[in-house]
């Protein structure tokens, strides 16, 4: 019997989709990159049920025909087999960062697949709550009793937050965007405009216009809302200091005609999205190409300001500091000493700091590396 697919879901920006397929021996839940992402990310697995009696040994003959292998009988809580899945009972939901995801079945978990597992091979695991053990080099793990795994809590807040944003009533985003809007003018003074960036989609996402001492400044508002991906892999529990983000420039006004100072908002609005179109993330030091800098420069870092910025007291955004990242304009030159090595991003960050260059495009001459 061929695979039969229950269920399939994209996430929202349509760079994953979680898939539910069943034969007549087992059911399996999956997630796969969007062709788009294909050969950067692999497929990921994670077994949900057996169907029929349970292999005493590991399903080698299922595989070697291609087939999704069923577990073996002392690794599953049921080893004569469960009925077939019912599509009608299936539900995905996605992480908050949406590259993870859970399957529930009459609305309590069968399986997750994290989604730090998408980044390293080595930490591929899934969690299936029909497992009850795992040999030694096995990817999938046993979801144990609520309580016991993180995973739970994780996907219970995921489902509290996409209700929340999903319902056709939704509060969130105005005493949100009031609080943003009330940080920035107590830093600012008096919002000049408003633009809206999100092109429709969810999150709802602004750009805010502020001018002040002859300096015009672009802030996101609404980038915040979702923790971006990669970030829990590479700072683990200190993942939630890291994970949400606003965006802003700073532009001396009299270095720049308006045409150049609004193509700069325009690489801030282009920004905004990139960590989920590309499952990617944005922290101090990294840079970012860019055509729509005039010359001479070519792409931004992205830095906290060295200390040096205008002091603005970011909202907490479901219980997580938001940090507040200023694009900062470097040359081409400046940029390839930012990647002379690892780490060098900052490195780059203290050698303008150095040179009194913390966070606002100037026109400037650029920086010498003899």
């Amino acid at each position: 019997m061929e695979p039969e697919v229950l269920l399939e879901v994209s996430n929202s920006r349509r760079t994953l989709i979680a898939v539910v397929e069943q034969d007549d021996r087992t059911a399996y839940f999956y997630i796969f990159p969007s062709e788009l992402l294909n050969t950067k990310y692999s497929p990921r697995p994670c077994w949900l049920r057996n169907l029929q009696p349970a292999p005493e040994k590991r399903d080698i003959a299922a595989m070697k025909e291609g087939l999704a292998p069923m577990l073996e009988a002392r690794f599953c809580n049921h080893p004569a087999g469960k009925p077939p899945l019912n599509a009608e009972k299936l539900q995905v939901v996605w992480t908050e960062e949406e590259d993870g995801a859970a399957v529930l079945y009459e609305g309590e978990i069968l399986g997750v697949i994290p989604g730090w597992t998408l980044y390293s091979d080595e930490q591929n695991v899934a969690y299936a709550a029909d497992c009850i053990g795992a040999g030694e080099k096995d990817q999938l793990m046993p979801l144990g009793p609520v309580g016991k795994n993180a995973m739970y809590g994780k996907i219970a807040a995921a489902k509290e937050f996409w209700e929340e944003w999903s319902s056709e009533t939704s509060q969130a985003w105005g005493p949100l965007q009031e609080r943003y809007l009330k940080s920035y003018e107590a830093a600012f003074g008096p919002l000049q405009k408003y633009y809206a960036i999100d092109g429709g989609q969810w999150p709802p996402m602004g750009l805010a216009r502020f001018e002040k001492d002859d300096v015009v400044y672009f802030l996101t508002l609404g980038v915040g809302i979702r923790p971006m991906p990669w970030v829990e892999l590479w700072y683990n529990d200190r993942a939630p200091n890291f994970r949400r983000m606003e965006l802003a420039m700073a532009i001396k006004k009299s270095d720049f005609t308006e045409a150049e100072m609004m193509s700069m908002a325009g690489l801030i609005s282009g920004v905004a999205d990139r960590p989920w179109k590309l499952l990617t993330w944005l922290g101090e030091g990294h840079t970012i190409l860019s055509q729509e800098l005039p010359k001479p420069f070519e792409s931004v870092i992205v830095t906290k300001g060295a200390g040096n910025s205008p002091a603005v007291e970011m909202p907490v955004v479901y219980g997580d500091p938001v940090n507040l990242y200023w694009m900062l304009p470097i040359t081409q030159l400046e940029r390839a000493y930012a990647h002379h090595m690892p780490d060098a991003g900052s490195l780059l960050i203290n050698k303008l700091a150095e040179n009194d260059i913390y966070y606002m495009a100037t026109k400037r001459p650029e920086l010498s590396f003899e």
